[in-house]
This record gives structure tokens, sequence and C-alpha cells, in this order.
């Protein structure tokens, strides 16, 4: 039997604004294998990164107003933690690679010493041994002349560099759990190939459990086992890569993969979602998605569709699912 490396449940963010709250994400539940690599996918807004800030009790509360049933890495329950025990555990069990490197990085120290401040802070070392392993990290993850390198300040390296670097930070204690927020964004594609190489061979070499956040879905289709789809801050599918790409039950699913384009595609068929996410402080009743869908009902725009189990491995929230004998 698989071992659960992450149990996340009824997660809900929100966060005061004016006369109203911003509802970031709603109740959603969460799970990572032991060696697992889950992706969070969606479009920008759809409180993605604010689950991954969850996660790792780095919201500042107020303003946020988390509320969370289960929050467990590895079996050990982590809601109730003080930002002083998780300070503990951050670097060295749960680690996080953010999405720019040059604003992740302390811009007036070296990454040399930046990373040795990691094995300094969760293990007794020399300062020579620390910049031994610093040294090593960098060379594990294709930094060339990783020994003078470590000398460089963040600026001095190229961006695709200064991404190799977080992942040698996120390795450096060899954590449990890492979560990677768009790791790429800020790079060109050639470059974007590298780093993600680099990303998924340290996580299987190493079998550390992975959550991806991306909107990107052939770094999903690339890297991911399982994937949860997410849409104004409710999770509407979860599913085996090969089901997601092969037979996507949710139309918001449907939506992303078709306007990926596709080699094999003679024809240049796209699907355009039409219009963009709905502002989180003022969602459509019903189903929230069923402004942009072709598919929406009367039934849509009324209530909300619960997140219901097709199978063993697969969750949707919708009142018409596709490909399953209905709607094709």
């Amino acid at each position: 039997m698989n071992e659960l490396m992450l149990k996340l449940r009824n997660l809900k963010v929100i966060f005061p604004a004016g006369e109203g709250i911003i509802s970031a994400v709603e109740g959603i539940d969460l799970d990572i294998l032991k060696g697992e690599c889950v992706a969070l996918v969606g479009e920008s807004g759809c409180g993605k990164s604010v689950t991954s800030l969850a996660i790792m009790k780095l919201l500042n509360t107020p303003p946020a107003l988390i509320r969370v049933d289960e929050l467990k890495l590895d079996d050990e329950e982590l809601k109730d933690y003080s930002d002083g025990k998780m300070q503990e555990l951050r670097g060295k069990t749960l680690s996080m690679i953010f999405q720019d490197a040059m604003t992740a990085l302390n811009p007036v120290m070296t990454i040399g010493k930046q990373i040795d401040e990691i094995y300094l802070r969760h293990n007794k070392m020399s300062r020579s041994e620390a910049r031994r392993l610093t040294v090593r990290a960098l060379e594990l993850v294709g930094v060339p002349e990783a020994k003078s390198r470590a000398n460089s300040f963040p600026h001095q390296l190229s961006g695709g560099m200064r991404q190799r670097v977080l992942i040698a930070m996120a390795f450096a204690c060899m954590p449990k759990l890492i979560i990677a927020d768009e790791p790429t964004t800020a790079l060109d594609v050639t470059i974007q190939a590298q780093v993600l190489n680099v990303l998924s061979d340290m996580q299987k070499k190493h079998k550390v459990s992975l959550l991806l956040i991306t909107h990107d879905l052939s770094v999903v289709a690339n890297m991911a086992d399982t994937v949860y789809v997410m849409y104004s801050g409710k999770i509407v599918e979860k599913a085996s890569k090969r089901d997601l790409f092969t037979r996507p039950h949710h139309p918001y699913t449907e939506g992303l993969l078709g306007s990926v384009p596709r080699l094999s595609d003679e024809h240049h068929h796209f699907i355009q979602i039409p219009d963009s996410v709905p502002h989180p402080m003022f969602k459509p009743k019903g189903c929230y998605f069923h402004p942009r869908c072709r598919y929406a009902t009367k039934e849509c725009s009324e209530k909300m569709p619960p997140l219901e189990k097709i199978d063993h491995q697969r969750e949707v929230r919708c009142f018409h699912p596709l490909n399953l004998g209905g709607k094709k």
C-alpha cells in the first residue's frame, strides 16, 4: 500500500477586502504519496500559489484567515505548529522553490553563503564542512565551476543558473516534500527544459515527494504522476496524468488541453476558453465555471456541483462530466 507524504483536508483561505472578502481557496483536499510528483494546474488567479503558501505556513495571519481540518506531513500534524516549529521544518523536512529567483535570493549575500546557512541551521557542522556540501549541491544541479560560482552574487548569474541555485537550496537537506511554485516562469523555453530536467532527475533520484504548481500542461505531461485541476479556489478534477490527458472529464480541463498546440494535430483545431477566471470577490452563483462553459445548463447556474468520485483514482466536480457516455 502506498504511503501518504502529505494529507491536506478542507483548506480554506480568505482575505478581508474593504466591505467584502476574497475567497482564495475554498475547502480543497490534496494527497501526495511518498516519492510522487503531483501537479496542481490552473490559470493565474485560481488559488494555486495561495495553497502552496498555506501548506508552508508562510501566509501572514492576519490579513489571511486560514482554516484547515488536517495538514499532515508524513503523518505529523502541522496545522497548530507555531512559526518557531515551522522554522525547524522548513529547509530540512519541507522546502519550496519560488517563482522568481531574483526576489527569492538575498541580493547582498553570495549564493554559497545562502546555501551554507541551510546546512548550518539544520546540522551541527563547521563552516568548512557546510561549504563542501554547498559546492556538492551546486554540482548536483549542474552549476559549472561550482566552487568559484559559490562566491558569486545572484545578479552575477543568469536566470537559469539562479533557478538551479534555488533547486540546490531546496534539495540541500533532502527534505521529504518539495513545493515548486511555477519554477520556470521567468525563463526562456530552452532554459526551462534544462531546469525542469534537473528538477525531475533530482526528484526521482532521491525519491522526494514533489508538489508542482504550474499552468503549463507540457510540464505536467513530462513530470507529473497525479494531476489536480483547480479553478477559482476549488478542485474541479483529479486524475492520473494518463487519464487526464486521454479522457478529461471536466469542461475546464478539456479547455486547458485544447488550448495547447500539438504536433499531431494536422487541422490546427484549438479550444478557446472565453473570458477569464472570475474575481475572487465576485464569483458567480452555482458552478464557478458555468459562464465560460459551452456545456452549461440551468442547473449549473443555480447549484455548485459536488466533487464526486468516478473511480478510485478519478474525481470530478461537474453535473455533466465529459467522456462518460454523455457529452464527447
